[in-house]
């Protein structure tokens, strides 16, 4: 074989490692994950498969762009609480619990509530943990209140439960109803981004903190903005 020949080949097969490079560097992310991960599928779909609303599927489906890539143990753990915008939580304490669904999925009969929690996402996957960990921090202020709720994302069922039934039996005076309207107006999405049990959970603890705690609209509204659990 002459040196011309010999050079040829080197060449071509030079162009056909770049064009191969080349196509994995500008592929689509997803096409990449299909590729790099395909083996990872039948794992995620057992994850999926364990995790005991609808609404929480769906949200792992996001976080993990439909099982192609790998999502943060701790957001697993969050899709597997009680996912609802459901703002009765009544029927979790019954032998057959059930809640209504959230944005992202239909309602959910539980096998059981024990070791669960009311969780958030109900109008959006939560992907990035950084924030939620400000605010668990933040929250830490307000623990000497008592039965204040430190991990709103993880909310035990009958503090949920407490919270709502203060809301609905407690009125405001004129001068507290001011000041809660005030604090609407101010906070960035209010008790929360709709009116779902987390909502009137907060509710009721801006009451409590107006009518015996003396706090402004401002100190609710920081509150709220730190209470937050839609996820997006």
């Amino acid at each position: 074989m002459n040196a011309q020949v010999k050079k040829l080949l080197i060449l071509t097969g030079l162009l056909l490692v770049t064009l191969v490079v080349g196509y994995f560097i500008i592929a689509p992310v997803q096409v990449l994950e299909r590729i790099i991960h395909p083996q990872a599928r039948n794992k995620f779909q057992t994850i999926v498969d364990k995790i005991p609303t609808q609404a929480g599927k769906a949200l792992f489906l996001r976080q993990s762009n439909n099982l192609t890539r790998a999502v943060d143990p701790e957001l697993v753990d969050l899709d597997s609480q009680i996912i609802s915008c459901n703002p009765d939580v009544t029927g979790l304490f019954s032998s057959n619990p059930t809640i209504g669904g959230s944005c992202l999925a239909g309602s959910t009969t539980l096998q059981t509530t024990k070791g669960m929690y009311l969780g958030g996402q109900c109008c959006g996957a939560l992907t990035d943990t950084k924030e939620y960990h400000q605010h668990l921090e933040a929250l830490q202020k307000y623990k000497n209140i008592p039965d204040i709720v430190l991990d709103p994302y993880k909310t035990p069922i009958t503090l949920a439960k407490k919270w709502i039934d203060y809301d609905n039996q407690t009125t405001l005076s004129d001068k507290d109803q001011q000041i809660y309207k005030q604090a609407l107006t101010v906070s960035h999405e209010g008790p929360c981004c709709c009116k779902c049990w987390h909502y009137y959970v907060n509710e009721g603890i801006a009451k409590k903190l107006i009518k015996d705690y003396g706090y402004s609209a401002q100190q609710v509204a920081d509150f709220w903005d730190v209470s937050d659990i839609c996820g997006v």
